[in-house]
């Protein structure tokens, strides 16, 4: 393993902690400029739990009371919670590009969002020990001053079975060792979509360190961060850990 992904994973909480975890839900909030695309009740109060071995997620009550969404390795469906399902689609990341994707400049359906938020949640969610999976490239860049502080930063590179933001990824790192930004490339929402997401407000939760709060700002030149517009704002107010 990475050295320094060792001592990012030790700082959250350790390896035997997280290893022995099978699924995270997570309650919470969620606003911002991207969020306006999503149908329904735009995710504003949330309750997601997501399996940590394999890229399932489920969002509760979402597009509407009664209703869940389930984004399961790569496909998504929209269902009752007695599992009866109301809409499915299979490759759903294609539909994001080409003359599909024109649409979903302005507002997304259910199953657009089922996709987006549930590999995002899972991404956010599992890591990092997302970092430690035999098919993800990790390496050490150079380190990184930000506001006074020296951050070490990891570049990790994402294979095709993982559905995730882009294949190229940067992970920032604190004094502490502790997850504090992480850029990539928001390809669904476009190309164009540089974005930097910052960490903050750790908190404890069955012995793993999760940080509860999060902000998405656009990325500029030179991995700078524009202060406007928040693209996403995130909190999670409770989180359960299952083993």
């Amino acid at each position: 393993m990475n050295e320094l992904v060792d001592e990012v994973l030790t700082a959250h909480g350790g390896a035997e902690r997280w290893q022995s975890v099978s699924a995270i839900t997570a309650r919470g909030r969620l606003a911002g400029l991207l969020p306006r695309r999503f149908p329904g009740n735009k995710l504003a109060n949330f309750t997601v739990q997501v399996q940590v071995t394999e890229q399932c997620t489920v969002l509760h009550d979402f597009p509407q009371a009664g209703k869940r969404a389930v984004f399961d390795r790569g496909d998504v469906r929209i269902e009752t919670h007695d599992g009866e399902q109301l809409d499915t689609r299979t490759d759903p990341r294609s539909a994001f590009f080409g003359l599909s994707g024109l649409r979903r400049n302005v507002n997304w359906d259910p199953l657009d969002t089922a996709y987006f938020a549930g590999y995002a949640f899972w991404n956010y969610l599992t890591a990092p020990l997302l970092l430690t999976r035999g098919d993800v490239t990790v390496i050490e860049g150079e380190p990184w001053q930000e506001s006074g502080q020296q951050w070490r930063r990891l570049q990790a590179a994402f294979p095709a079975q993982i559905d995730t933001h882009s294949r190229q990824q940067t992970f920032y790192v604190d004094t502490d060792g502790l997850i504090r930004r992480h850029d990539f490339v928001a390809e669904p929402v476009g190309n164009w979509a540089k974005a930097a997401l910052y960490c903050d407000q750790h908190r404890e939760f069955d012995g793993l360190i999760i940080p509860t709060r999060r902000r998405v700002f656009p990325r500029g030149p030179g991995s700078r961060v524009l202060s406007r517009p928040t693209f996403l704002a995130l909190e999670f107010d409770e989180i359960e850990i299952e083993r």
